[in-house]
């Protein structure tokens, strides 16, 4: 992956840019997608930072979601989901520090923007859906919403689960398992994360899932929709029969 990736023909209100991150000692390169109302007022505008998939970039899923961005008043800004770190725990955390510490601050700081929790969300990709729900749930108080699409949790659940393709009808027992062997309460653990953060978050973070029924990653979605129903936690959890591991499907 590469730190600055411009598309050849960014959709209309898009534009490339990058930032100098300290953290990687380089600078990265991000789109951000304006309202067609932006320049001709001073309005501040809610921001969504959208994480992009395995082996994407900045540029490699503007095209998906143009329509999604078009459809609502806010700023969207695509990020460059990279990082130095080998090991994906670590990658994660280096990310999360890149987002939060420097770019979060970076667009407040450039352009008109909510700069509330309510007025910023998180959306993501597979991986970049499992960052986004990771970084939503370990910070509620910077974001207000959060949509993952097709997230990859197996990640963030333990080492041994083994969820990827799985039947969807094997998720209770797979769930049972992590329970009943405290996975649950291993502190990097998503699972965990969401009962730390049970009472910050009911009712505070307005939690989308978006997944297809025919994509390798419905167990782990189906899992996470388990635990956040057993803490009375509310989410809309959106299910596209026959849909693979596609983003243009399920948007």
């Amino acid at each position: 992956m590469k730190f600055i990736n411009p598309p050849a023909e960014p959709p209309q209100n898009v534009t490339h840019k990058t930032f100098y991150s300290q953290i990687l000692n380089h600078e990265i390169g991000y789109n951000i997608y304006l309202p067609p109302c932006y320049k001709n007022c001073n309005e501040k505008y809610p921001v969504v930072y959208h994480l992009h998939g395995w082996t994407g970039n900045e540029s490699s899923e503007i095209y998906p979601l143009e329509n999604v961005c078009r459809e609502r008043r806010a700023i969207t800004v695509f990020a460059n989901v990279i990082s130095s770190e080998e090991d994906y725990l670590d990658a994660l955390l280096q990310i999360e520090s890149v987002l939060i510490k420097e770019m979060i601050p970076h667009i407040d700081g450039q352009y008109r923007t909510d700069a509330t929790r309510e007025g910023r969300a998180l959306s993501g990709f597979s991986m970049g859906g499992n960052m986004a729900f990771y970084f939503a749930i370990k910070h509620p108080e910077l974001f207000g919403f959060i949509t993952a699409y097709a997230g990859t949790y197996h990640h963030l659940y333990h080492k041994g689960s083994e969820t990827v393709g799985v039947a969807s009808e094997k998720a209770i027992v797979l769930y049972n398992d992590m329970l009943r062997e405290k996975r649950d309460l291993e502190e990097n653990n998503i699972l965990y994360l969401v009962r730390q953060n049970a009472e910050k978050i009911r009712g505070e973070l307005n939690i989308h899932i978006h997944i297809g029924t025919a994509d390798i990653l419905f167990c782990d979605n189906e899992i996470l929709r388990l635990h956040l129903s057993s803490l009375n936690i509310p989410h809309a959890y959106r299910v596209f029969e026959g849909m693979g591991h596609d983003l243009d499907k399920i948007v």
